[in-house]
C-alpha cells in the first residue's frame, strides 16, 4: 500500500513531514501534541462521554484542595493548581502540549491499549500574542473560570449588563452631559477640520446609538457573576485590576508553565488553557489557522506504533526518561531484568 503524505510510520517519516512544513512564519511558535487515537482536540474536563465533569468542575477542584491541602503551596497560582491537578490525573481545562516533536510522537504511540489503532500527531503554529507565561493576567482569568459554577453564562451576563445599561443610560449621559458639551463646544470653536472630525467621532461614541461602551466598560464588570470571578482572581493575584474584557473569557491560550516539575521539564511541556464559548459547558475553540495540516488536508496519522517506540527508545525517548517519578519508574526498572 502506498504511504500517504499524512502517514507517520517511522521517525524518518516525521522528519520528512516537518521538513515539508518548514519553519513557523514570523510571530508564531510551533507546538506538538500526540494522541493515541484521533480524538477531538479538547481538554479532559470537556469529555462528551462524561458530562458530569464540566457540570461539577468547581466542586471537583474545591474537593481536591480541601482533602489534600498539603499538596498545594499557599503561593501556588490558580494556574499552578490546575497543573498539579492535571499531573495527578484530575480532569481540568488544560490540554498538554510539547515543544518536542519526538515527545509528541511518543504519546501518540505509548498506550498499548491502542497499538492497533491509528494515533495522531498534531502540529500547532500559535501566534506569539496567544502564548503566555504562568503569571499572565489573562491566564489568571481563564484559570479562575474553573472555580465558577456550571451555570456561569457569558451570554446571560451580557444580557443583564445590556439591560442595566439601558436603564442607566439616561443617568450616565446626564451625569456627563456638561463635561462632553464643553468638549463639543471646544472643538466647534477652536479645532481644525481634522481635529473637529475626530472629536465628533468621540462624541458619537458617547451619545450615539452604540451602547456597547456602556455594556462592556461600565456594567459588565458590575454583574454578580463577574464580581465573583474577580474575587477568585484577586484572592490569587491581589494586584489584579478589577476589570475583565468579555472577549478574554472566550480565548484559548498556550501557557508556558514553570519548569519546577520534573515531568514537565523532561517532556518539554506546556499547556493549552481553554476559555468558554458563551456557556461554561461549551469550550472555546482553537482557531483553525493554528493547525498545520499535510498537503492532502487530512490529519497526521501515526501507524506502526511498536516499531516507532523502539526507534524512539534509541533516541532516548521512553517512559523512563519522560516520567522520572519513583512510582512511574518501578515497572520499567523491574521489567528490564525480566528476561535476564
Amino acid at each position: 500500500m502506498t504511504k500517504q503524505p499524512n502517514e507517520i510510520r517511522s521517525i524518518s517519516d516525521l522528519t520528512q513531514i516537518l521538513k515539508k512544513l518548514g519553519e513557523p512564519t514570523h510571530g508564531k511558535t510551533r507546538f506538538f501534541r500526540g494522541q493515541a487515537k484521533e480524538w477531538e482536540l479538547l481538554p479532559s474536563i470537556y469529555r462528551k462521554d462524561k458530562p458530569y465533569l464540566i457540570k461539577n468542575e468547581d466542586k471537583i477542584i474545591k474537593d481536591a484542595l480541601t482533602n489534600c491541602p498539603d499538596d498545594f503551596s499557599p503561593n501556588d497560582t490558580l494556574f499552578e493548581k490546575l497543573v498539579k491537578l492535571q499531573h495527578y490525573g484530575y480532569a481540568t481545562r488544560l490540554l498538554d502540549l510539547t515543544t518536542n516533536a519526538l515527545v509528541a510522537l511518543y504519546f501518540a504511540c505509548f498506550n498499548k491499549d491502542h497499538h492497533n489503532e491509528n494515533g495522531e500527531l498534531i502540529v500547532l503554529d500559535i501566534p506569539s500574542t496567544e502564548v503566555k507565561y504562568w503569571d499572565s493576567d489573562t491566564v489568571s482569568i481563564l484559570a479562575a473560570l474553573s472555580f465558577q459554577p456550571s451555570i456561569f453564562s457569558l451570554e446571560n451576563i451580557r444580557q443583564l449588563a445590556q439591560m442595566e445599561a439601558i436603564r442607566n443610560a439616561p443617568l450616565e449621559i446626564e451625569k456627563r452631559k456638561n463635561e462632553f458639551l464643553t468638549i463639543k463646544n471646544f472643538f466647534l470653536e477652536t479645532a481644525s477640520e481634522m481635529e473637529y472630525e475626530a472629536g465628533m467621532q468621540l462624541i458619537d461614541i458617547v451619545f450615539g446609538d452604540n451602547t456597547s461602551v456602556f455594556n462592556d466598560n461600565l456594567f459588565f464588570n458590575n454583574q454578580k457573576e463577574i464580581i465573583s470571578l474577580l474575587h477568585t482572581i484577586r484572592s490569587d493575584k491581589p494586584s489584579f485590576r478589577p476589570v475583565i474584557n468579555p472577549t478574554d473569557l472566550a480565548r484559548v491560550l498556550c501557557v508556558r508553565a514553570k519548569l519546577n516539575n520534573a515531568r514537565i521539564s523532561r517532556q518539554q511541556g506546556c499547556f493549552l488553557l481553554f476559555g468558554i464559548n458563551n456557556e461554561k459547558r461549551n469550550p472555546a475553540e482553537i482557531p483553525d489557522d493554528w493547525k498545520r495540516l499535510p498537503t492532502n488536508g487530512k490529519r497526521f496519522i501515526v501507524r506502526n506504533k511498536k516499531q516507532i517506540m523502539q526507534e524512539l527508545k534509541a533516541f532516548g525517548i521512553s517512559k523512563q526518561t519522560l516520567f522520572p517519578e519513583l512510582e512511574s519508574q518501578a515497572q520499567e526498572i523491574m521489567a528490564q531484568y525480566e528476561s535476564k
